[in-house]
């Protein structure tokens, strides 16, 4: 798949969904969107994101790495991107290969995606002090 025609088209949803409602079918457009978003988030998310909470995961993760680029983490790593971390069932790693240097590791799968909310969380914490 091509990742630019995938964000070309959530921009195009979005432009449609901003405009008049009447002429258009939102539920398909809104559940189209949200399938394209995640396809986008999951970039690097070597985990399994099933059911209902897929979505909410997906933009977990896409957000964790916007995080990472904002304020870091607490390694003395300097090339650390959140654009290249990526996500296994046992790790976070540095790139997008499972054998690169481990940020954090785990002993499961929800013991990390606990950790990415929680980080999320931290992160959202600081922008509201920020903000006051």
């Amino acid at each position: 798949m091509n990742l630019q025609k995938i964000q070309n088209r959530v921009e195009e949803i979005d432009k449609m969904l901003s405009g008049d409602w009447k002429n258009i079918d939102s539920h398909v457009l809104i559940c189209e969107r949200a399938d394209k978003e995640l396809v986008l988030n999951r970039q690097g998310v070597n985990i399994r994101l099933t059911g209902n909470n897929k979505y909410y995961w997906g933009h977990q993760f896409k957000k964790f790495r916007e995080n990472i680029d904002k304020y870091g983490s607490n390694y003395g790593y300097k090339d650390i991107k959140g654009s290249k971390i990526s996500f296994h069932k046992y790790s976070i790693n540095q790139e997008y290969s499972q054998y690169s240097n481990d940020l954090w590791r785990f002993d499961n799968a929800e013991e990390m995606k606990g950790f990415v909310k929680g980080y999320n969380t931290m992160c959202w914490i600081l922008e509201l002090k920020e903000k006051k």
